[in-house]
């Protein structure tokens, strides 16, 4: 892969957040860009780590023996405390590793959300976003301290939440494309909800839109999206719901739960279990 970029370097960067890391949910810990030599860490380190290569090869290697390699456009993600050392690998190019260290209340949720602790492969594109990301970043914090940490955090999920977005871009494109007519018929279905999402969507109705036995249509809808067709309407109704309240903040809960095609209390419910605030608590902050 011929990764993109110039020669620069990033040197170490260690955010000196004084107070602040008691108050930012997610931090940046440390950050930088450079050619990588052997480092052993038997305590694993402080913080979560997210690593890039972009050029020459390496090893990874963990506590248990298990030895990964990283190539120029993968990616690697350690948690906090995990015993490990890492190296170049003999006779290869300068190993040049771009990595970012957070912390903080939000990280460990947003860590298991990731899911994964091996190299992956990027596209070149998902590879040069993240590369970018983590410059700005580096940018930012070398050039405002700790006055650009909050948005220095903002940042962080940003990168952290295109990560993710690019992990579920891959899952999609390896495990959720059914072939033929039942890709055809869950692309309808889709289709169908987003047109009808305010409305009393049966799955009965789904099903026999599509020509499919509601087993089978569930049994399909699942295996291809990762949550069955009840649920994937909630989520299009509650992103609706933040829409609507952002549109206009003068908008009464009981107005929004009609638009949806919702009972007042039942979408209260389903709003405080998907965002862990109710619907008033959320729209405090646009008034």
């Amino acid at each position: 892969m011929n990764i993109g970029g110039d020669d620069n370097m990033m040197p170490f960067l260690l955010a000196e957040l004084a107070t602040l890391e008691n108050i930012l949910p997610l931090y940046v810990y440390c950050l930088g860009s450079h050619e990588q030599k052997h480092l052993l860490r038997p305590e694993g380190y402080p913080a979560h780590q997210l690593f890039l290569c972009r050029n020459g090869r390496g090893i990874f290697r963990m506590a248990n023996g298990l030895d990964m390699v990283m190539t120029p456009g993968t990616m690697l993600i350690l948690p906090a405390g995990v015993s490990h050392e890492y190296f170049p690998v003999q006779g290869e190019d300068e190993w040049e590793l771009g990595f970012v260290a957070f912390s903080g209340s939000a990280a460990s949720p947003m860590l298991e959300q990731l899911g994964f602790q091996k190299p992956t492969p990027l596209t070149e594109t998902q590879f040069n976003e993240l590369w970018d990301k983590l410059e700005s970043l580096w940018q930012l914090i070398s050039l405002n301290g700790e006055c650009g940490y909050w948005t220095a955090s903002r940042r962080m999920y940003d990168m952290l939440l295109s990560v993710l977005e690019g992990q579920s871009d891959q899952e999609v494109k390896q495990n959720v494309n059914p072939a033929g007519q039942s890709n055809a018929a869950l692309q309808k279905a889709v289709k169908l909800i987003h047109a009808h999402y305010n409305e009393h969507l049966h799955l009965s109705n789904l099903a026999r839109a599509v020509g499919y036995s509601i087993q089978h249509f569930h049994r399909l809808f699942v295996g291809s999206y990762g949550i069955s067709p009840q649920q994937y309407i909630q989520q299009i109704r509650m992103r609706r719901s933040i829409q609507l309240f952002q549109d206009n903040p003068a908008i009464t809960i009981e107005k929004v739960a009609h638009q949806l095609g919702m009972e007042t209390s039942y979408f209260i419910r389903i709003f405080k279990r998907t965002y862990g605030q109710t619907p008033k608590q959320f729209m405090k902050q646009y008034k």
